[in-house]
């Protein structure tokens, strides 16, 4: 019986690659460009976007000057620029979506303009036909509402050949958006689709069906995006903070064509920018949660700006499964967030009751975060030895099938809290190993001492009788500013912050030793750093390790 409903995914599977197969035979065609082209295309805008966040005028610069500048690397502006950039997927979208005009009109004056117009003109030139990854639904949808959010930038002073040319692409592109949406796109991508083609009906008279058409697919993906509380369904605040610019984005375009901005947008803005600061750590930066980086302050604070209510500092509290305390100077979030359903659960980390911690604005036990654009390391980021949490027997807590999803989701964490202006305990419970090894984890973090002693314990409990021994291993990745001094493996180590302050920790009833870790907090380098490791064997009903953090 199985075997058989295997059998029919995979037919379905099949049959599904070759229509996808057939769709693009037809879309390379002549006749298909004649059918975007036909018909009249408007030659002006009947609203006015404009793009309300700001680039980086460094990198303008560096474009004026022959380089661009992205992705902690560079790609020089020469007769290969572009078939470089269609060589690696990070630098294809980031060109082909056209963000880089930020950058340009942030540096100012004529030559920005001009290297902007140069830059559009070539890209009508060259990829003006269909192609499945540059005319791929979220990219061009990106690449739509930049080029209409800068049309006052880089071509209202252009010829009338010029714009002639750029109505009848963006027109083209829009229809052709519009005959593949939704395109089978879920998450951030879908978003990103929408409000191109919902941007292109702002924009062109007489194209009010595109804008229908977008926000049919945006107002049905509010509530699977966004939950009662304002998180993001995937869990990690970098793509809490894309969201919220997003339907930022899409109220703006709203505000300026004179339309009413429906309730369930405007709902879910308001409860996502107090979710946002929630993840908003003392360096004013993101908690690098479920794939999420720590973002830049500038565009943090943008975004908060723009959302009412988001703007007080937050204490202490929880939220959708986060456990948020403050003690002292200290900081820490602990983790005991739901599995989300398919297909929001392929980005989503395996790491119950894991946790990060900091002293002022210095990290100390951080998540190793993850990258922006390659699927390995976004896959190996998932796993448990990824953040600061127990791993039994070498296996990540949740199962990850081929296709990134998860299978065997467990029931949610139940986390009590007990706390003073003095003190913070926090007590969990996870069954995520139940099923495998018949064991829950029970982990308790006590923070005291005005910030200055953070304690653990760590407690597996066996619903089985077994003989077999199995490997407990907890880590605790440091941040790369971490000094370590007076270490003494097996017992204990001395950590330095960046502002000074030294703390020492130890582990009762494991072996402490120190190993290599990475930090893909920022960037797309991993960056060296180290994680203390326990270790120990559970030999029988109960397995039990405690360990601390002091201040000196």
């Amino acid at each position: 019986m199985l075997a058989g409903a295997q059998r029919d995914i995979n037919l379905i599977g099949q049959i599904k690659s070759l229509k996808k197969q057939a769709g693009h035979v037809a879309c390379r065609t002549p006749f298909y460009h004649w059918l975007l082209s036909s018909g009249e295309f408007p030659d002006r805008l009947n609203v006015r976007l404009t793009d309300p966040w700001a680039g980086s005028a460094d990198n303008g610069r560096m474009m004026i000057g022959g380089v661009m500048r992205g992705f902690e690397t560079s790609l020089p502006m020469d007769h290969k620029f572009w078939t470089a950039a269609e060589e690696q997927d990070a630098w294809r979208s980031h060109v082909h979506g056209f963000l880089w005009l930020r950058d340009l009109r942030a540096a100012g004056g004529d030559a920005t303009r001009k290297l902007a117009r140069q830059m559009v003109d070539y890209w009508l030139n060259e990829y003006d036909r269909w192609d499945a990854k540059l005319w791929h639904p979220d990219v061009m949808g990106q690449r739509i509402a930049m080029w209409l959010s800068f049309f006052d930038f880089f071509c209202g002073s252009a010829d009338e050949e010029f714009q002639t040319r750029y109505f009848c692409s963006l027109n083209r592109q829009a229809r052709h958006l519009s005959r593949t949406f939704p395109a089978g796109l879920s998450g951030l991508p879908l978003l990103r689709a929408a409000r191109g083609l919902i941007y292109a009906g702002l924009s062109f008279p007489g194209r009010d069906a595109w804008i229908l058409q977008g926000f049919d697919a945006i107002l049905k993906e509010i509530p699977k995006q966004i939950t009662s509380e304002g998180l993001h369904v995937s869990g990690s605040p970098e793509n809490l903070l894309e969201c919220a610019r997003l339907l930022l984005d899409l109220r703006y375009a709203l505000n300026r064509a004179e339309l009413p901005v429906p309730k369930p947008l405007q709902s879910a803005i308001e409860r996502m920018g107090p979710a946002l600061r929630f993840f908003c750590y003392p360096d004013r930066k993101l908690g690098l949660h479920h794939g999420g980086q720590e973002g830049e302050v500038n565009e943090i604070d943008s975004v908060l700006s723009q959302i009412r209510g988001s703007k007080r500092p937050m204490k202490g509290s929880r939220l959708g499964g986060f456990e948020r305390v403050m003690v002292g100077r200290s900081f820490l979030m602990m983790d005991n967030s739901s599995c989300p359903s398919s297909p929001y659960d392929k980005q989503w980390h395996s790491a119950p009751l894991s946790f990060e911690f900091l002293y002022g604005r210095d990290r100390i036990f951080t998540h190793c975060g993850g990258h922006p654009t390659h699927d390995d390391w976004q896959q190996i980021l998932r796993h448990t030895a990824a953040h600061n949490a127990l791993v039994l027997d070498g296996r990540p807590v949740h199962d990850m099938q081929p296709d990134r999803s998860i299978d065997g989701h467990f029931k949610d964490i139940v986390c009590q809290r007990t706390e003073n202006k003095q003190a913070c305990l926090l007590d969990a419970v996870h069954e995520g190993y139940l099923s495998a090894f018949g064991v829950t984890h029970r982990r308790r973090l006590f923070l005291t001492d005005g910030g200055h002693d953070l304690r653990g314990e760590d407690t597996l409990t066996s619903m089985l009788e077994t003989d077999k021994s199995r490997a407990v291993t907890l880590r605790f990745h440091l941040h790369p500013k971490v000094q370590l001094s007076s270490v003494r493996e097996e017992q204990d180590v001395v950590l330095t912050l960046p502002s000074g302050s030294s703390w020492r920790f130890y582990g009762v009833g494991a072996k402490l030793s120190l190993e290599e870790s990475l930090y893909l907090g920022t960037g797309l380098k991993p960056q060296k750093t180290r994680q203390l490791v326990l270790k120990t064997d559970m030999n029988g009903a109960e397995c039990q390790v405690k360990w601390a953090l002091r201040r000196e």
